[in-house]
């Protein structure tokens, strides 16, 4: 049987008021890192994103959003108490992504295309040197941003399925490869990493642990 994921996209750019009422969602721990943000806009995001998260998965488990208890992993990710299912949430400019998968462990990332990016400075640091020829082979600053944003979250969806660093993580050849072997940390096992349809000024990529196929079922998120 193939493996199905889905990745909800969710808009964070709400009404401050729309975002304040995703706070009594939360756990303290939420409600704590949501405090630590120095801009307004910032926390309001966070709050949007943590909570349609709980949203989301309460009505996949039948259960209240306040209800659903998560815990951290020893490499920091959150996860929900009992490990099933698997989620992943990344989040970036007005944008957040949810993945749920039921049987493998999964990683998603999102990343802003950013106009203050020096993408081929970027890459020539910390791509390997035939993807960093590849991003310094756009034709403009457009193109080249965008091929820098389709690499890097490819690597970093593949690092937050091994459980590895993302710096590192960075040295993981991705360019025209659905199946990526982290650098850390080493070992054998590779993970099938597949882009994920975004709204435009993003792009998103979706890895599952192993080299088994899955499908793949991207969602707007509706409050």
């Amino acid at each position: 049987m193939t493996d199905r994921i889905r990745v909800w996209v969710i808009r964070t750019d709400t009404t401050p008021e729309a975002a304040e009422g995703y706070e009594s969602l939360l756990d303290e721990r939420e409600r704590a890192h949501a405090a630590d943000f120095l801009q307004e806009r910032d926390r309001h995001r966070y709050l949007v994103a943590h909570g349609a998260r709980r949203v989301i998965l309460g009505r996949e488990l039948d259960l209240e959003p306040q209800a659903l208890t998560f815990t951290v992993d020893a490499n920091g990710k959150p996860e929900l108490a009992g490990g099933v299912p698997h989620i992943s949430l990344a989040y970036d400019g007005t944008l957040a992504l949810l993945a749920v998968a039921t049987r493998r462990t999964v990683g998603v990332d999102v990343r802003r295309l950013a106009e203050s990016l020096d993408p081929v400075d970027m890459s020539e640091r910390y791509f390997l040197p035939f993807e960093a020829r590849y991003v310094a082979g756009g034709h403009d600053l457009l193109e080249q941003t965008d091929r820098y944003a389709r690499l890097w979250t490819r690597k970093e969806a593949a690092a937050k399925v091994a459980g590895g660093v993302g710096w590192a993580n960075t040295k993981a050849a991705v360019l025209q490869r659905d199946l990526v072997a982290c650098v850390e940390p080493a070992g054998h096992h590779r993970h099938r990493v597949l882009p994920v349809a975004v709204p435009s000024g993003y792009r998103a990529a979706v890895a599952l642990f192993g080299e088994a196929p899955f499908r793949l079922e991207v969602m707007a998120f509706e409050a």
